[in-house]
């Protein structure tokens, strides 16, 4: 087969910790074919958490603006020990977290650095809402351009 996630893909860590406080590291997308960000949610606080994607010009976020381009999204609005199940939802650039409905959540975003507009190559997501005792963790996995031993690093220009 020849696909090995730790060698074809990268993965970044860009938040864990409370979901009331998300503040995501803003990576670059500019060597990445596509990214799919994964959101694992888990607690019983219930306050929706909404995350949202932006596009930004550079890793330090100076200039960013909302992502209109709504991209595909999978969720697992029950995840566990019994549940293991994606559903593919509705292209969205906004996911609400409805910690009421479902407090434990994992979530896959997929995102094409096409959609981005001229002169904006990195991805940053907002949030608001959630709740000091729920956990959040977001890591992205990029396809990367060009396949290589040590894929190129995601958190520089």
């Amino acid at each position: 087969m020849g696909f090995t996630l730790p060698e074809d893909c990268k993965c970044t860590k860009l938040y864990h910790g409370a979901a009331n406080a998300v503040d995501c590291d803003i990576i670059s997308l500019k060597n990445a074919h596509k990214a799919w960000v994964q959101i694992v949610h888990s607690g019983s606080s219930d306050t929706d958490l909404v995350l949202t994607l932006n596009e930004a010009t550079d890793v330090a976020g100076g200039t960013s603006a909302a992502i209109t381009t709504a991209c595909p999204i999978w969720v697992d609005a029950d995840m566990g020990t019994t549940s293991d199940t994606l559903v593919r939802g509705t292209d969205t650039y906004a996911y609400t977290i409805d910690t009421g409905v479902a407090p434990n959540q994992m979530v896959f975003w997929e995102i094409d650095p096409t959609i981005f507009s001229d002169g904006y190559d990195c991805l940053k997501i907002t949030d608001s809402g959630g709740d000091a005792s729920n956990t959040v963790l977001i890591q992205v996995f990029t396809d990367p351009r060009q396949k290589q031993d040590a894929p190129l690093t995601n958190i520089t220009d």
